[in-house]
């Protein structure tokens, strides 16, 4: 949360000409209603299966290179790693969790996963996306403009890095 997703893959894709697609917006509107509102009445595992179902469906029918932003809490649902790489390369952004917290403002409030000890589960997800990325992008202090450059050289319209 807050490391800047959804506004680095979005200002990604447009930079490069193919569709984005934020996977927490694509549960809303399967659902019709907030990510809050779905945790709230489905819980946590409510929300991962959907998660999950919103994402094996967007897979077969993907752009070429087209960006996805998902969710922090994907690495808590081991059956989105192959689909994930079946999507592209995976780049963990990077940042402070108390810079990320604090990048979401008034919004913090209404996120269900900061409730209890967010740190704890941030360190937790820190081995699974170091695990799961191809490449590390860091969001926090950098610039976005720097963040952005630093992303799009991990694109699939750049060779890996040696």
């Amino acid at each position: 949360m807050g490391s800047g997703k959804s506004t680095l893959g979005a200002l990604a894709a447009a930079r490069c000409g193919v569709p984005f697609t934020d996977l927490d917006v694509e549960i809303e509107r399967r659902a019709g209603t907030s990510v809050a509102a779905v945790f709230a009445r489905d819980g946590e595992a409510g929300f991962r299966a959907r998660e999950l179902q919103a994402l094996a469906d967007l897979v077969p029918g993907r752009a070429p290179g087209a960006v996805l932003a998902t969710g922090g809490g994907i690495v808590e649902t081991a059956a989105a790693l192959p689909l994930l790489r079946q999507w592209g390369r995976i780049v963990w952004l990077r940042a402070d969790p108390v810079a990320s917290v604090g990048r979401l403002g008034p919004a913090s409030a209404g996120r269900p996963l900061l409730q209890g000890d967010w740190r704890a589960r941030y360190e937790d997800r820190a081995a699974r996306y170091a695990a799961w990325a191809d490449a590390v992008v860091s969001t926090h202090p950098e610039p976005v403009e720097a963040s952005l450059a630093a992303l799009l050289a991990h694109s699939p319209f750049t060779a890996p890095p040696e």
